[in-house]
């Protein structure tokens, strides 16, 4: 017969176990834009024992040395409008080793000068329903339109909703997922994340997350270790979050004006900035 304390320290072993399983099993990504890295610079991201799991480059097509030495690094394909048509299934069967989340139109709500993929909400439902929504069929999880992290996107959001409610009434557009993008402090992340679980909820409550661009631009280095610092357990303490993807996959000098230098995750030299150095658990 087991003692006391045999039992107890048993209890105390099974709790730990137990805690482990049931773990926050967010996942970290990249988010590729159109400035390559250097090979050397993007082995440090990926390298044995990262956290790193999957990633995208705003675009359906991979990164092609993830594709072709680090197949365990999952592709995250992303369609915008001009793609959402008759070919679109055969043009994913071509790139889908490995891929099962697909992500859809970039930031439809601001202008293309900003960086967005302008499009009409009721034009967008359409093309959603049409070419979208058949994937799952073939296995793949969709995404709604990313919006940018604003009032202005919700409120695109909205209209979005209501034209797929209207063109088929009971399903509108089906989603698996959702992609959000924020940009600024650690208040205001959580705001907008509130705000977008409030919007979904009520009609999918379970529903997962991915924050596929998150940084502070405009801030220094230390404002945005400060934040990742902060938004890392934050977001890993949250079920419905699946992964997120800082912002900011380039050396300082190739930051733009507007997000600033301060993300960025290598210095001018292709060393981790101190950022980096956080987010691959260095």
């Amino acid at each position: 017969m087991m003692s006391i304390s045999g039992t107890a320290s048993f209890l105390l072993a099974l709790s730990l176990l137990f805690t482990t399983i049931t773990a926050a099993t967010t996942t970290k990504g990249l988010a590729l834009g159109s400035e390559p890295l250097a090979q050397s610079d993007l082995a440090k991201l990926v390298e044995p024992g990262s956290p790193v799991k999957w990633y995208y480059t705003w675009s359906l097509y991979p990164n092609n040395y993830l594709k072709s030495n680090k197949g365990n690094v999952k592709f995250f394909p992303l369609v915008n409008p001009n793609e959402a048509n008759s070919k679109l299934a055969s043009t994913l069967n071509g790139l889908r080793a490995g891929s099962d989340h697909l992500l859809t139109f970039n930031e439809p709500d601001i202008p293309a000068a900003n960086g967005g993929n302008p499009i009409e909400p009721a034009k967008a439902a359409q093309l959603y329903i049409d070419h979208i929504v058949p994937l799952r069929e073939k296995g793949w999880k969709i995404s709604h339109p990313v919006v940018s992290g604003s009032p202005q996107g919700r409120a695109w959001l909205k209209s979005f909703r209501e034209a797929c409610q209207a063109r088929k009434p009971g399903t509108g557009c089906a989603q698996d997922f959702v992609s959000v993008h924020f940009y600024g402090s650690l208040d205001g992340l959580k705001d907008h994340l509130d705000q977008l679980r409030s919007f979904y909820n009520p009609t999918a409550n379970g529903l997962k997350f991915y924050i596929t661009e998150i940084g502070y631009p405009g801030a220094s280095e230390s404002e945005n270790l400060k934040l990742i610092k902060g938004a890392t357990p934050y977001l890993d303490g949250l079920s419905w979050v699946e992964g997120y993807a800082w912002f900011g996959s380039f050396r300082q000098r190739d930051a733009n004006g507007w997000t600033g230098p301060g993300l960025a995750l290598f210095n001018n030299n292709g060393d981790l900035t101190t950022v980096g150095k956080y987010y691959v658990n260095k």
